[in-house]
C-alpha cells in the first residue's frame, strides 16, 4: 500500500542547494564522456560571474581603445578644441558676411541715386598755391599751444618700463584671467602658490599680462597646463585647463583667451582653474594686485 503520507514542502533555498549531475555522452556508443555535479546556487553564480566579465570586458574595450569616438554623445579634447575653433571661424565670417551686405547695400544706394557720392568730390579744387597768411596759425591753436607749454613745464615724464620698475608691481595694469570664486587662497607656509577660481565650465581663461607662451604641456597633477613669461621678470601659470588654445613661442595680448576651464590633473576636485604669479623667481598672491569677482 502506497505511502499517504502528506509531503513536506521545501523551501527555495534548501532547493537551490540540491545537486544535479550534468553529462555528456556520445550519440552513437552512449559512453559518458563528461559529467558535472551542479546545483541551481552553482549555475546563477556562474552565470552572474560570466555576465559581470562580459561587462569588464565591454567596459574596457570602449575606454581604452578609440572605439569610444564611435558612441554618440561621446566627445574628447580634440573634439571640443576643433569645435571651439569652428565656432571662432563662424563668427568670423559672420561678421565678414555682415560687412559685405552693408558695402553691397551702400554700393547699389549710390549707384541708383538714393545716396549722394563720396563727399571729397563736391570740395572745388585748388589752383592758387597757399599764402603764408593761410598758413599763419589762428587764435585758437595758439592759445593751445600756450596751455599745452605750460602744463608740461614742470611735468615729470618718464618711460612706462621705468615708471613700472620703480613703483613695482603695483604699476602694472593686470587683466584679470577668469570671474569667479576663490574657494583656495595664496598660502606659501602650505605651499600653495596660487589661488584657485571656481566657475562654470568651459569658460575661457584669459592672459592676465602680454607675453609669450614658454610652455604648453600636460602634467599628471596639474592636467593641461601653461606658462606665460611677461616683462619685468614676471611669469603667470594657468593649471587644470580643459583646453589649451596656445602652443609654446606664440605671442599672446592680455585679456586674450589662451585656455578653456577644466578639471584635468590628479590634484583637482572639480572643474576650475588654479592660477599663479611668479615675480623674479619668487610666488606672488594675485589677489593683491586683481580682482576676480
Amino acid at each position: 500500500m502506497a505511502d499517504q503520507r502528506p509531503r513536506r514542502k521545501r523551501s527555495f533555498l534548501v532547493k537551490l542547494k540540491d545537486k544535479y549531475r550534468l553529462s555528456l555522452v556520445n550519440e552513437s556508443s552512449f559512453e559518458e564522456r563528461m559529467s558535472f555535479r551542479l546545483s541551481r546556487m552553482n549555475v546563477i553564480l556562474l552565470t552572474i560571474a560570466l555576465f559581470t566579465l562580459h561587462g569588464a570586458l565591454v567596459t574596457a574595450l570602449i575606454v581604452f581603445t578609440p572605439l569610444k569616438r564611435h558612441i554618440p554623445g561621446y566627445s574628447d579634447q580634440k573634439t571640443k578644441l576643433n569645435a571651439y575653433r569652428a565656432t571662432l571661424i563662424a563668427d568670423s565670417l559672420q561678421g565678414a558676411l555682415t560687412i559685405r551686405d552693408l558695402y553691397i547695400a551702400n554700393l547699389r544706394n549710390v549707384l541708383s541715386g538714393e545716396l549722394p557720392a563720396d563727399s571729397a568730390t563736391l570740395f572745388k579744387t585748388i589752383t592758387a598755391p597757399p599764402s603764408a597768411e593761410d598758413l599763419r596759425p589762428s587764435k585758437a591753436d595758439s592759445l593751445l599751444r600756450e596751455q599745452v607749454k605750460r602744463d608740461e613745464a614742470y611735468s615729470v615724464n618718464e618711460q612706462a618700463d621705468v615708471v613700472s620698475e620703480r613703483s613695482g608691481l603695483s604699476g602694472i595694469f593686470f587683466f584679470s584671467p577668469l570671474r569667479g570664486v576663490v574657494t583656495e587662497t595664496f598660502d606659501r607656509k602650505q605651499d600653495h602658490f596660487g589661488i584657485d577660481i571656481v566657475t562654470k565650465a568651459d569658460e575661457a581663461v584669459k592672459a592676465c599680462l602680454e607675453g609669450t607662451v614658454v610652455l604648453s604641456s600636460w602634467t599628471s597633477d596639474g592636467g593641461y597646463v601653461l606658462h606665460v613669461q611677461h616683462a619685468m621678470d614676471l611669469v603667470s601659470v594657468y593649471k587644470h585647463n580643459a583646453v589649451l588654445l596656445r602652443k609654446e613661442g606664440d605671442r599672446v595680448r592680455a585679456g586674450e583667451a589662451i585656455a578653456i576651464v577644466g578639471n584635468s590633473g590628479e590634484l583637482t576636485t572639480g572643474p576650475h582653474l588654479h592660477f599663479e604669479l611668479w615675480h623674479r623667481g619668487e610666488p606672488v598672491d594675485p589677489q593683491t594686485y586683481m580682482v576676480f569677482k
